[in-house]
């Protein structure tokens, strides 16, 4: 079948498809296969003009000679099922903010909590730990997207507090209850779930870096980092944000 194309992008990326635009590539996370996709070469131009949500890398100056691709590639995301009409109604797309601190836990004194705090952070990671092994990040993504309480600014001075004390209960406790270490996704889910049961939502985020590719994931409220370092996190392209 020939694929015709019209000059006004008839082309989108599905929901479940996020792109971010990384070092000359753009990468595509497909949240329903919980699989990665790395684009590169004289073909990204011809994909901006066809796809309607298309990320440009900064440092794209190619003309647009990839076009006798374009083609193909349509042809595989669209039988990937990575792609959706343009005119097609879309979700909404959290947004943010550039990370330029963090939070630092070890200093903050956490209040008194009882056992309120304790049992939110054992049911959160008992919960994140049945996401992972029976659900895909979109489920997981429209999980954590419920959870979100509108209204509440993170740069209102009570919320702040309020976080940077749960923030400082979690980092205590964690450590009696599950170990991080290269497990950056299920240490940031847990995070956020526990944040949610405390009324404070936040901003789960995965990001990736080529050269050698590597996925990250955080977690932050407005500018802060509150489970990593902002050093860190700013290697990374965000490409998933809820």
């Amino acid at each position: 079948m020939k694929l015709t194309m019209s000059p006004l992008r008839p082309y989108r990326l599905a929901d479940h498809v996020r792109a971010c635009a990384h070092d000359g590539q753009v990468i595509l996370l497909d949240l329903r296969r919980d699989k990665y996709l790395a684009i590169g070469g004289p073909a990204l131009p011809a994909l901006s003009g066809a796809i309607d949500d298309w990320p440009t890398p900064e440092d794209d100056a190619q003309s647009q000679s990839g076009g006798d691709k374009l083609g193909n590639w349509l042809r595989k995301l669209t039988a990937a099922q990575m792609l959706a009409t343009a005119q097609s109604p879309r979700l909404p797309r959290a947004t943010l903010q550039d990370p330029i601190a963090s939070l630092d836990a070890q200093s903050h004194a956490a209040g008194p909590h009882g056992w309120r705090r304790p049992l939110h952070i054992a049911r959160s990671a008992a919960m994140v730990a049945l996401w992972l092994k029976r659900l895909s990040l979109a489920e997981i993504e429209r999980r954590v997207r419920r959870m979100h309480e509108p209204g509440r600014s993170s740069e209102h001075p009570a919320f702040v507090a309020q976080l940077h004390d749960a923030v400082a209960s979690y980092c205590r406790l964690r450590p009696f209850l599950f170990t991080v270490h290269d497990r950056c996704l299920f240490d940031s889910l847990t995070l956020v779930c526990f944040l949610a049961m405390e009324g404070l939502p936040t901003r789960w985020v995965i990001g990736v870096r080529t050269r050698p590719f590597a996925a990250h994931s955080w977690v932050q409220s407005g500018h802060l980092v509150l489970n990593d370092v902002q050093e860190h996190v700013r290697r990374y392209t965000p490409i998933l944000v809820v």
